[in-house]
């Protein structure tokens, strides 16, 4: 413990500036959450995490469960943000993005598995109103972004009229919930990558316009 409180107190010494020391807890704190809990992990298992002295943590985040929202709404938008660059390599067709980001996604699901457990663990919290308005507002900013596409796509003829966006937001919504499942709880190693872009494939197919799709 001594060794912990001696490498804390080197870090303050090291002023960094707001932004990066505000960076540098919201990834200590992913990691700190992500091994344990969020009811179990505390402060100063984030401020040892950090190589910061705890009081560090309030000057930034009025609390451990605030400092969970944060993270809650940075990763909201670190998929976005991931989806956002997918689809705009393929603008011009909706389906060809959708394709594309349900690929990218699935490449991306073994490099952020800490990020994929707080998701799941905020569902366990859902009794707090704070945690659980953070979750909502992530997964309805999903939600129009797929609808958005699936809406852009009727316009270009790609994808079929009679397909309620909003509906089928969700369903891809839901569907990208079920690949974080399988990653966490290994299953990916029996379904296999190549499976799963069947699934993803054939949901696609299904939305597309008979002669049209990508190539029409």
């Amino acid at each position: 413990m001594a060794d912990g409180r001696s490498r804390a107190t080197r870090a303050v010494r090291t002023r960094l500036p707001a932004g990066e020391r505000e960076l540098q807890i919201l990834r200590a704190a992913t990691k700190v959450f992500a091994r344990s809990n969020y009811r179990v992990a505390g402060t100063a298992d984030i401020a040892l995490e950090a190589g910061i002295a705890e009081p560090t943590i309030y000057k930034y985040f009025p609390s451990k469960k605030a400092l969970f929202v944060r993270i809650l709404k940075r990763i909201g938008e670190r998929i976005l943000e991931v989806w956002q660059d997918a689809a705009a390599v393929d603008s011009g067709n909706s389906l060809s993005a959708l394709r594309r980001m349900g690929r990218v996604y699935l490449e991306n699901l073994g490099t952020h598995s800490d990020e994929l457990k707080i998701q799941f663990q905020a569902l366990a919290e859902s009794d707090d109103p704070d945690i659980t308005r953070q979750l909502r507002e992530n997964h309805k900013a999903y939600v129009r972004f797929f609808a958005a596409l699936i809406h852009r796509g009727q316009l270009q003829g790609v994808v079929r009229a009679d397909v309620n966006p909003y509906s089928s937001g969700w369903f891809l919504n839901g569907f990208g919930f079920t690949l974080t499942l399988v990653q966490l709880l290994g299953f990916d190693q029996r379904i296999g990558k190549r499976q799963v872009r069947q699934m993803i494939d054939a949901y696609l197919d299904w939305l597309a316009v008979v002669g049209r799709g990508e190539h029409g």
